[in-house]
């Protein structure tokens, strides 16, 4: 299972006013991962463009059900889709408080755990979740992955024939066995489910690197170069795949693109280093960070990039401290450097969106606003300053949909509250009572908002008689 990106995300306040004083949400770091024999696992997973719909399906049947564990569930689910970690947990673990035995709960709350690190809980509520449900496939097979990464085969295996028992074409446990068989020596055994998992699965390069290797030591070297080379197709920067590919051309004397083999996988794994030290950087400036300290963490994200130029997540990061040191220049680049590397890192574009608010390009923020919404639908901060830019643009439909959004993601938003009610009161001669209703619910959550009211709507609020005119 792939670990959700993280990364800083500058916030955009309600009125440019608090732009300057808004601290930036920092993510955890970003691990380096193992690659699983099973491939990924997408297991109780919303599409990105169902995300919405989703959350606010499952808060409706919350709210007319509030006892009913299953509302719950669903939220949990469809909030770890939209990379919404925290929501997520705080959701499945209200599910298992009102009904323990709930299928689909304890492993949606052990996935919650695998992305947030915690893996040996994972183990438990993974186990948890087959005790009530025994023909849990995504719970079996998240089971056989770790216990094979802890080190324990056996049980490991035990999982993967469990789900082969009441499903035998399932593609991750019949690559699952082959690799655990091939580790064991089961050479012949191994090709057989790799090739059956394969048929299952066309597009399964963890599959085929492992028959390869499998072909290997049986001598077939045509065989395995056959595999290898599939095995590339799916997935061109899987280096063991290009390592095997290039000992298995010496092996039929075809020494030059045999050569030419090893030292593209040497340049591979030069670049996997550099990235597992920009990483290990990366997360040390997370921990600065939290710390407080920003000097500390400046640095360290700086000796993140410096490891490896094209590793997005500091570029991010570095911008984002000096955002919060009010270097706007440098943050701004940083953050482009960032979308450069990685033009699909919705939080970058979001970050890049704010600082060109702040410099008053507003179609340009506008632009990136849409594109990090468009590839992270569950991105409630992106949502937000799409409305907030909408707004000031004059686009008040827009805006209200966008500020709808981001509270169905996340109805804590305090800012969004304000937002969406400043939006509401735009245009009319009174302060219509549903915008009264929001900017009171984001000054709730966020008292230090007050000060940012337009002085007509603040003496519309609780203690003045007087009513409300445009704040626009």
């Amino acid at each position: 299972m792939k670990r959700p990106r993280r990364g800083l995300v500058v916030a955009a306040a309600a009125l440019a006013a608090f732009l300057s004083s808004v601290a930036p949400v920092l993510g955890q770091g970003e691990a380096s991962e193992d690659v699983s024999p099973t491939g990924d696992i997408e297991v109780g997973t919303v599409p990105p463009d169902q995300i919405i719909s989703a959350v606010a399906a499952a808060r409706k049947e919350i709210r007319q059900q509030r006892d009913g564990a299953e509302g719950y569930l669903h939220l949990a689910i469809a909030l770890r889709s939209g990379d919404d970690q925290q929501g997520a947990r705080v959701a499945i673990d209200r599910a298992l408080a009102l009904n323990p035995r709930l299928p689909g709960a304890w492993l949606q709350k052990a996935l919650i755990s695998i992305n947030g690190g915690t893996l040996k809980a994972a183990i438990g509520y993974l186990q948890k979740e087959i005790e009530y449900d025994p023909q849990s496939v995504g719970a079996r097979l998240e089971l056989s992955a770790m216990l094979f990464r802890s080190g324990d085969f056996k049980g490991a295996q035990e999982q993967t024939e469990a789900v082969l028992r009441f499903d035998p074409q399932n593609a991750n446990a019949l690559g699952g066995l082959g690799y655990l068989q091939l580790q064991e020596g089961q050479l012949q055994a191994a090709v057989e489910n790799l090739r059956k998992a394969i048929a299952a699965r066309p597009r399964f390069p963890e599959a085929k690197q492992n028959l390869g290797n499998a072909l290997t030591r049986l001598g077939d070297w045509q065989g395995a170069r056959l595999a290898f080379e599939d095995a590339i197709k799916d997935e061109p920067d899987a280096i063991p795949a290009v390592y095997g590919l290039a000992t298995v051309l010496r092996h039929l004397g075809e020494k030059e693109e045999s050569a030419k083999e090893y030292a593209k996988a040497k340049d591979m794994l030069q670049m996997v280093q550099a990235l597992a030290l920009a990483q290990g950087q990366d997360n040390n400036g997370v921990r600065f960070w939290n710390r407080g300290d920003l000097k500390g963490a400046e640095e360290a994200f700086r000796a993140s990039a410096a490891a490896h130029m094209a590793y997005a997540e500091a570029h991010n990061n570095l911008g984002g401290v000096l955002w919060q040191e009010k270097k706007v220049k440098e943050a701004t680049d940083e953050f482009a450097f960032a979308i450069r590397a990685d033009p699909k890192f919705a939080k970058a574009h979001n970050n890049l969106g704010n600082a060109l608010m702040v410099a008053g390009n507003l179609q340009g923020a506008i632009e990136h606003f849409q594109t990090a919404v468009t590839l992270e639908p569950g991105f409630a901060m992106g949502h937000f300053s799409l409305g907030l830019a909408l707004a000031q643009q004059g686009q008040k439909d827009r805006a209200e949909k966008e500020l709808r959004d981001a509270l169905i993601l996340s109805p804590d938003l305090a800012v969004a509250h304000f937002e969406l009610g400043l939006v509401l009161a735009s245009g009319k001669p009174t302060l219509p009572s549903e915008a009264r209703a929001e900017i009171e619910e984001g000054i709730r959550l966020n008292p230090q908002l007050r000060a940012a009211l337009p002085p007509a709507i603040s003496s519309a609020l609780p203690g003045s008689s007087a009513s409300s005119t445009p704040h626009r």
